[in-house]
């Protein structure tokens, strides 16, 4: 029994620095205009991670968005004088919720810590996974995470007539009217 605790406080060790290489799957619901939020925090370095998101959006239309690396300021895009933790973004990749078909894949994430756009269009409505690939460099103290904002840009119907379509119904209705009115003085 007195070997119990030791061994416990290992494995609890052990996987507190393997879940941080693990790959994270969180289920970001149906997408709004207003934004999403999406990220992880990591407390060792990794040679690479994927994290999955998994969301919805309900009418046809794009989805988009921001991340930030977390990248350390000051540090430069073609090497890192890294002092503590750093996640580096390499991919975001958009995919059907199999992942069997991709949508769009985003290669061109700023290594400065600088905000990344991206934008996937002509998606129908249904659900998606979004996988977020990178790695965590090793500095000396600390963690490093990564965040994000993913909005939906599909159309929405106008729940109002346009002026346009309002005036020509009128025209149509004054147009009835006449053709009755004049119906009946011949009656």
């Amino acid at each position: 029994m007195k070997h119990v605790a030791p061994f416990a406080c290992l494995g609890w060790l052990l996987a507190l620095a393997c879940g941080s290489a693990s790959a994270g799957q969180d289920n970001l619901g149906l997408l709004s205009a207003g934004g999403t939020q999406f990220g992880n925090t990591f407390y060792a370095s990794t040679s690479g991670f994927t994290d999955y998101y998994t969301f919805r959006i309900g009418d046809a239309g794009s989805v988009s968005g921001t991340s930030s690396d977390g990248a350390p300021s000051g540090s430069s895009s073609g090497s890192y004088a890294v002092s503590g933790k750093d996640v580096v973004l390499t991919s975001i990749i958009l995919g059907n919720a199999g992942f069997s078909q991709y949508y769009g894949v985003d290669l061109s994430i700023p290594k400065d810590g600088a905000l990344n756009t991206f934008s996937f269009a002509s998606l129908a409505a249904g659900t998606y996974k979004l996988a977020v690939t990178g790695y965590v460099t090793d500095g000396k103290s600390g963690s490093a995470s990564y965040a994000g904002v993913i909005r939906t840009t599909a159309s929405v119907a106008s729940p109002a007539p346009e002026p346009a379509d309002l005036a020509l119904t009128l025209m149509g209705l004054a147009g009835v009217g006449f053709m009755l009115r004049k119906h009946r003085s011949a009656a």
